[in-house]
């Protein structure tokens, strides 16, 4: 700390720059330091603004106007940037330090006042200055008018004394100045002479995160139509903004979940009837509103009135959600339609026909129906486009998983198997291992072998699952049953090493029975190719096996027989 008595005023002043970093002169390049001083001295630096977590923001007028912030200004972790393309190229810039001539000499003005503070007062009472104090011994003509004066030169203290009376000054229409507040931050409307900045969207933020507090206040009060009037201008404001704008995008989606969340709360209140109806009116307009988004399952205006609904609003509510199926985007359809079963609470065929052009859509609603816990119409739909010969694998994952969750034993064998031999995806057989006996599961790769073998559809669908398994004697017995000495040849090695002697005997039969067929060139061609797989799989006992073979069935093809003896 200084002591102010022991410096002059000069000396102050220097020490204070020197302890914060401002030589702004000797820090920055003497160009930029000159462009950025003519800024400054012309008054193109205005709405200075200090915000929370020494955030600095301010406008800079340099033929169009720059919005610049800077955090932490003179100090090491000083953050800073501009619009403007020259900050982009070199992270700083003219603007960038014409604000921070501007913060230092508001920083300077503020040096000047506490040492002006420190001189003694002739006549005052009080051993010191505070705001209790203040607001003792000044009229309330004297506050009135500072607290005009002031508003007028700061939009943010403007803006915060509205948010904090709004509620103590009746108007006609309530709801028209909590909607006024808003629309002076963010215009209601996205020409681009009227977007709003970054600072805008943040300051909104901030004002709608108070009023998020006051409706709940009032909602703990009972003050419901209070609540009401606030709510219906600050959650239509909410929406509009998080459409438009990508400026802090985090926070605006965390304030819509809170808003939404408030929807519940009245809901779960005894609002009196006019106002029920009045809340349902604002909520079915609000949804319908083009900048309205559905792109949360839970947290949209639909999902949360359904519960809430009662009977006679359930009619009205299918029909708002029907209109919006048939006028929303087609990315936002799947949720709605999803919410429209939910309503509900099952499928019938009427609806099942209604919902037919939507079939290519079935598993995005499908997706959606499931976090809502509608199992049994999920089934319904899924099954009504299913085709066993030909089933995706889309539908298949989500069928089977169904199937599991409603204990359909019998479709979940059959729905899995086909799905393994459409896709070969071996999850499929996982779930028949895991959700039955082994008896089950080995007539299911039973009936696999089967149809496999008279489909002759790809063996290696089976022999995947053998192999998986470590089922090698089940694997050489389909590999037999296949026939086929090419497949055989390139999954030996890991028989030869675990099944040695029933592969040997294996291709000692498969030889046999080919020579019985062949002689010649042709022969000798076969079993050339025979030894040359042999000999590059290190197979020496099928070498020695078939050479033995060779000598006791076939003595008199000496050719072969002296093949496999080199």
């Amino acid at each position: 700390m200084i002591n102010l008595q022991a410096v002059t005023n000069w000396q102050y002043k220097i020490i204070v720059l020197i302890e914060k970093n401002q030589l702004i002169e000797l820090i920055y390049d003497a160009d930029l330091v000159d462009s950025a001083e003519l800024l400054f001295d012309s008054g193109a630096v205005t709405n200075l603004a200090s915000l929370p977590s020494s955030l600095f923001v301010c406008k800079v007028l340099d033929g169009i106007q720059y919005e610049v912030e800077i955090q932490s200004p003179f100090a090491k972790k000083q953050k800073a940037s501009c619009e403007c393309r020259f900050f982009k190229e070199n992270n700083i810039c003219k603007h960038i330090v014409a604000a921070l001539l501007k913060i230092r000499a508001e920083r300077k003005r503020k040096v000047d006042a506490r040492l002006a503070a420190t001189k003694p007062l002739k006549t005052s009472k009080l051993s010191s200055l505070n705001i209790n104090h203040i607001l003792e011994e000044i009229s309330s003509e004297e506050l009135a008018s500072f607290v005009k004066s002031y508003a007028k030169t700061d939009k943010k203290f403007t803006t915060q004394l509205k948010v904090h009376f709004a509620r103590k000054i009746d108007l006609v229409d309530n709801a028209d100045k909590y909607k006024a507040i808003l629309n002076n931050i963010v215009k209601p409307n996205t020409g681009s002479q009227s977007r709003a900045s970054s600072s805008d969207i943040r300051a909104i933020s901030q004002v709608l995160g108070d009023f998020a507090d006051q409706i709940n206040d009032c909602i703990a009060l009972g003050q419901y139509r209070e609540a009401f009037n606030i709510f219906s201008s600050a959650f239509a404001k909410l929406e509009y903004v998080r459409h438009h704008y990508t400026f802090h995008r985090d926070k605006l989606n965390v304030l819509s979940k809170n808003y939404h969340q408030i929807i519940s709360f009245f809901l779960e209140e005894k609002l009196p009837p006019e106002l029920r109806i009045s809340l349902f009116d604002f909520l079915l307009d609000l949804n319908s509103r083009s900048y309205y988004q559905y792109d949360d399952s839970q947290y949209n205006i639909i999902n949360l009135i359904i519960d809430k609904a009662k009977n006679q609003d359930k009619g009205l509510l299918r029909n708002n959600i029907e209109h919006l199926i048939s006028t929303r985007p087609q990315r936002e359809k799947p949720l709605l339609i999803a919410m429209w079963v939910k309503l509900s609470g099952k499928i019938s065929k009427s609806e099942l026909e209604y919902l037919k052009p939507f079939g290519n859509q079935f598993v995005e609603i499908v997706d959606y129906m499931l976090a809502y816990h509608l199992e049994q119409p999920a089934v319904k739909m899924l099954e009504s486009i299913l085709k066993p010969r030909k089933i995706e694998k889309e539908v298949a994952s989500r069928l089977v998983y169904l199937y599991v969750r409603t204990k359909n034993i019998k479709k979940l064998k059959e729905t899995s198997k086909q799905a393994y031999l459409n896709t070969g995806d071996i999850k499929y057989i996982d779930v028949i291992k895991r959700e039955f006996d082994a008896h089950v599961y080995e007539s299911v790769i039973q009936e696999l072998e089967e149809e496999l073998l008279i489909t002759r559809a790809d063996p290696n669908l089976l022999i995947r699952i053998y192999k998986r398994e470590e089922n090698w004697a089940g694997l050489l017995l389909y590999l037999d049953k296949l026939d086929n000495l090419e497949i055989l040849r390139q999954h030996d090695a890991l028989l030869y090493k675990n099944e040695r002697n029933t592969l040997i005997d294996l291709y000692k039969n498969k030889i046999s029975r080919y020579l019985d067929e062949h002689i010649g060139d042709v022969a000798s061609a076969y079993m050339e190719n025979l030894k040359t797989h042999f000999i590059h799989q290190h197979f020496d006992g099928l070498l020695s096996g078939v050479h033995t073979m060779l000598k006791e069935k076939y003595s008199h093809r000496q050719k072969l027989i002296e093949l496999f003896s080199k």
